[in-house]
């Protein structure tokens, strides 16, 4: 079957993230339009920013993840990454609350170091079994992480109601420019670094033994992969909280687009996996207006099913 030409696909995605962020700013819970003097617009663009950056940033992590594992099950939620990053933001809340928001800089930096911490257990843990040993480590991981951010939330009442809304997928609703600002240029950075790892992810997905023939720094590649792979998962937990599924269902859309090179996945990924978050998070706050879903809960509604899918066509 002949594929779509990839600069035809990126565009066509282009088109369409621009026609739901219109959509998105034009819709919401409360009325429709963007106002008389646009204040409407103004409201919603912080919370339409976030939502693209952090499926932007979620598609090309899940991609870069999943080639770096070779593993196609494999996903920021899934792999307990998002479970430490706010883990991380948990124990900085925790410890001082009162200079937090005055630093913009210290969430994503707790963040990124959580995350980070976690991602180097699964490698550590698991990175080198099977795909089923990955994922239960994941899991386990994020079990774990998950915990710790309870118990946290549990003992300090003045950023429990926070740290349950992160851990819902929730933290949409409270985006202002200046709160935002940081994790999107983080979540951009980390998004552009991976996309620039695609040749490498290429020759990695051959084997290691196949990848250093050709020249790659297999280690070195991983290490970069990983570190920003945790970056970038770290910054999108600060804008949308705890949320999966996004990771893991973009990079198989654009590889059932254009195939499996990650010089064209991996943006792909990133265009499909902004629209999924965006979309997610529209439906959550228009379709129930007076109790809006988180778009976290969307994307489980979607990503489930088709995980089990995927799930049930991998054989050990």
């Amino acid at each position: 079957m002949k594929r779509i030409h990839p600069w035809l696909a990126i565009s066509f995605l282009c088109l369409g993230l621009s026609l739901c962020a219109l959509g998105a700013l034009a819709l919401g819970s409360s009325a429709t339009g963007w106002g008389n003097e646009n204040e409407l617009l103004f409201l919603r663009l912080p919370r339409v920013l976030a939502a693209v950056i952090a499926g932007i940033a979620l598609g090309i992590g899940g991609a870069s993840q999943q080639g770096i594992f070779r593993n196609p099950l494999a996903d920021p939620g899934l792999t307990g990454v998002f479970g430490g990053a706010l883990f991380g933001i948990a124990v900085l809340l925790s410890s001082t609350d009162t200079i937090v928001w005055e630093n913009p800089w210290l969430i994503p930096s707790a963040a990124f170091t959580g995350a980070l911490l976690l991602s180097l257990f699964l490698v550590i843990l698991g990175g080198k079994g099977s795909t089923a040993r990955l994922l239960l480590t994941g899991l386990g991981l994020n079990a774990f992480a998950a915990a710790g951010t309870l118990i946290l939330a549990a003992r300090n009442s003045q950023t429990r109601d926070v740290l349950v809304s992160g851990m819902a997928g929730d933290w949409l609703g409270t985006a202002t420019l200046p709160l935002i600002a940081v994790p999107v240029i983080l979540c951009l950075t980390a998004s552009v670094f991976l996309c620039l790892q695609s040749r490498n992810l290429d020759r990695l997905s051959l084997g290691e033994d196949v990848a250093l023939t050709l020249g790659c720094p297999v280690q070195q590649v991983r290490r970069h992969s990983i570190l920003f792979t945790a970056l970038a998962a770290a910054a999108a937990t600060c804008l949308v909280g705890q949320i999966a599924f996004i990771g893991l269902l973009a990079p198989h859309l654009a590889r059932a687009i254009l195939g499996p090179r990650h010089a064209t996945v991996l943006p792909l990924a990133g265009l499909l996996g902004g629209i999924l978050l965006l979309t997610a998070d529209t439906l959550g706050r228009t379709l129930w207006p007076q109790t809006p879903l988180s778009a976290a809960a969307m994307t489980a509604l979607l990503g489930a099913p088709v995980f089990v899918w995927i799930a049930s066509r991998q054989h050990e």
